[in-house]
């Protein structure tokens, strides 16, 4: 693990947030079947490494029905296991006790990832001691990477562009060294931490110590496919066309985008299963009636509101407030607004709707947008 993460708040961080996902996903059902492990979280980084590991296991899995005693290369019999393999992955059901060190395990990966890119990726590189960075593990680094995902396909290329099938781990590393530092391929980090904090609010500073100083294997016609290909096929378009990797929109622009997929009826996340009604008032005095607008929500509440809204909306917990305050500053509409308030906090929180606090705030938003 690096040294400039802390150890002890990346574990008790990724403990909370594996509890609070299987304390809602296990309520009424006892196994969670593949597609519910492809939108297990919203972090979608996270559910990729369980279907990584979960990969490996099939993997190990098959190798085990090898025995001295019968000849495995023969056709019919590659054929009939590789079709079991397939058909069996099409039948996950994962228990509470078996997903939760997987979910915690894929937690913690990810945010080491979104962290400190450099030292996951050389971890995946010299995971192997066989001393070779082989172009059937750049292209499943690639197709299990979402957050920096840049820099996997940046070392894939570099592969193919060399020429082997495979090059020594040093080789490899030296190669991730030269692509770290190049920001066309590193993620704003803004975007993936509010997806984790839709779960379990995280301290980018509570888990960091201070500093001192895709393609996938493409199968083959009439034969059976396994889960952990088609998965991907239904994720991305199959024809995606070869381009060098976007840089992620900043804050606001997700913030919005994340807003407008809430409302959508389709959504499935834990904040939508618990959407509050909420009144749809119709005038406008009931929320306030102020006639200066304001720049910004921030600065625009007064110390004594802010101890009130901390107490009464954000169960005392001030990081909590400052975190929503700079989510509804980042969006750009008073309607994207009013969806974070009654689809995320009021649900979270469990808002007396109808209270003075909430009131209160809602009047500040309205001052922002609307300005009376």
């Amino acid at each position: 693990m690096p040294d400039n993460l802390n150890i002890n708040a990346l574990n008790q961080y990724a403990a909370r947030f594996s509890t609070t996902v299987l304390n809602e996903v296990y309520q009424s059902q006892n196994t969670v079947n593949g597609a519910g492990l492809l939108k297990l979280t919203p972090v979608r980084q996270v559910n990729l490494g369980i279907l990584n590991r979960l990969f490996e296991v099939w993997k190990s899995n098959a190798e085990s029905f090898r025995s001295p005693y019968f000849d495995f290369a023969n056709e019919d019999v590659k054929k009939a296991l590789e079709d079991f393999m397939n058909i069996a992955s099409q039948h996950i059901a994962v228990k509470r006790a078996d997903l939760e060190p997987l979910l915690t395990e894929s937690v913690r990966e990810s945010i080491k990832l979104l962290i400190t890119p450099a030292n996951y990726f050389e971890d995946k590189i010299r995971a192997d001691s066989d001393a070779e960075f082989t172009h059937e593990k750049a292209e499943q680094l690639v197709k299990y990477t979402h957050i920096h995902r840049g820099i996997a396909e940046a070392m894939l290329d570099r592969l193919t562009d060399n020429g082997s099938d495979s090059v020594y781990q040093t080789q490899a590393v030296s190669w991730l060294y030269e692509l770290k530092d190049n920001t066309d391929l590193i993620d704003d980090i803004d975007m993936h931490l509010v997806q984790f904090s839709d779960i379990f609010p995280i301290n980018l500073q509570e888990l960091k110590i201070q500093d001192n100083t895709n393609k996938a294997p493409q199968a083959a016609k009439n034969e059976s496919r396994s889960f952990f290909d088609s998965a991907f096929t239904d994720l991305e378009p199959a024809n995606k066309p070869k381009s060098s990797p976007p840089r992620a929109e900043p804050a606001s622009a997700i913030l919005g985008e994340i807003v407008a997929k809430t409302s959508a009826t389709d959504r499935d996340t834990l904040n939508n299963r618990f959407k509050v009604d909420v009144p749809k008032p119709t005038d406008d005095k009931a929320y306030g009636s102020m006639n200066v607008k304001v720049e910004t929500i921030a600065g625009a509440i007064p110390l004594g509101q802010r101890f009130m809204f901390v107490n009464q909306l954000f169960n005392k917990n001030s990081e909590h407030f400052d975190k929503a305050i700079y989510e509804l500053d980042a969006v750009k509409s008073y309607e994207e607004a009013e969806n974070l308030i009654w689809h995320r906090y009021a649900s979270k929180y469990a808002w007396d709707v109808n209270g003075e606090a909430v009131t209160a705030l809602l009047s500040i938003v309205k001052r922002k947008f609307i300005g009376h």
